[in-house]
């Protein structure tokens, strides 16, 4: 089983980084970073395959409690009527499972490559590939970072498992599909606590340099995200979820300011005026007028 892993994942890893190593300048972190953008543009179909089927158990939360109201006394009719709907917990976790084995062969190729020991340095020869003889003249390779770390081994100065946590967290938080189920609302919280601390907690045995994958690989993901939001946008309508609204920007928001400024007021209501009061008020002046104008006149001889 050991020699199967190690040639469908270990070794070509190994050759990878050593030919990105020499091929980036001599510089181990870019090489890192180049094969993880490798490693999950080969894999992203699995992801966007991930994400739909995530959306489309989310669509079928009613029918599934329905159902399950309904055949509470009856599983074996119950899980009889879940296939037929098409419910199937496991479809979208083959991209989950799939990162462990890939996170073990990074952590035996970051060890092998590094050659942290000389038994580690005899092994190196034994998995390099002998029809690419320009990778012998790259080793021993640097393995220092920054001037701080040596990135074969773990971090003294736990810099990076913290830098794993925050980005672990923030990376599942984002990616997360929403549910309007109680029960999965509540597991996908305790798995965002979760998984942060369980690989920062592991980051602090292991070489730094899987650090450096784990935070890559989570900042690339959330890249690739927002590149693939117009199609899981799409899957949302499709399966009846709602689309959340993009956040409004400041040039709309100037826009209507100076729309409603620009826009003239409404004249303001003329106030009403009783006709009949207004006659007796001209009636009674014209009366006194006469009066006036007769008392002014000479008295006739």
């Amino acid at each position: 089983m050991g020699n199967i892993f190690d040639f469908l994942l270990v070794n070509p890893m190994t050759n990878a980084l050593m030919l990105l190593y020499g091929a980036l300048g001599n510089s181990y972190v870019l090489a890192i970073i180049a094969l993880t953008l490798i490693i999950r543009l080969a894999i992203l179909p699995l992801a966007i395959r991930q994400q739909i089927s995530a959306m489309k158990m989310a669509a079928m939360q009613p029918q599934i409690r329905a159902l399950q109201e309904k055949y509470k006394n009856d599983p074996q009719k119950l899980s009889e009527e879940m296939r037929k709907l098409g419910f199937n917990p496991f479809s979208g976790c083959l991209p989950l499972l799939l990162q462990f084995p890939i996170l073990i062969a990074m952590y035996q190729a970051i060890v092998r490559t590094l050659a942290v020991t000389p038994l580690n340095l005899v092994e190196l020869g034994s998995h390099v590939y002998s029809f690419l003889p320009s990778i012998a003249s790259l080793v021993p390779i640097e393995s220092t970072f920054l001037g701080i770390f040596d990135l074969g081994l773990p971090d003294r100065y736990f810099i990076i498992p913290i830098l794993v946590v925050v980005s672990t967290y923030l990376a599942n938080k984002l990616l997360t599909p929403p549910s309007t189920d109680p029960t999965t609302q509540q597991t996908n919280q305790m798995l965002q606590l979760m998984m942060p601390l369980m690989f920062g907690f592991f980051m602090l045995s292991t070489p730094a340099g899987l650090g450096i994958y784990w935070i890559a690989a989570n900042v690339v993901g959330v890249l690739q995200y927002y590149i693939t939001k117009p199609i899981l946008d799409r899957a949302r309508t499709q399966h009846g979820l709602s689309v959340p609204a993009a956040p409004a920007t400041a040039s709309a928001a100037s826009t209507a300011a100076l729309t409603s400024a620009s826009t003239p007021a409404a004249p303001p209501p003329k106030p009403k005026v009783k006709v009949k009061a207004t006659l007796r008020v001209n009636q009674s002046a014209s009366v006194r007028k006469r009066e006036e104008e007769r008392r002014q006149r000479p008295p006739a001889r």
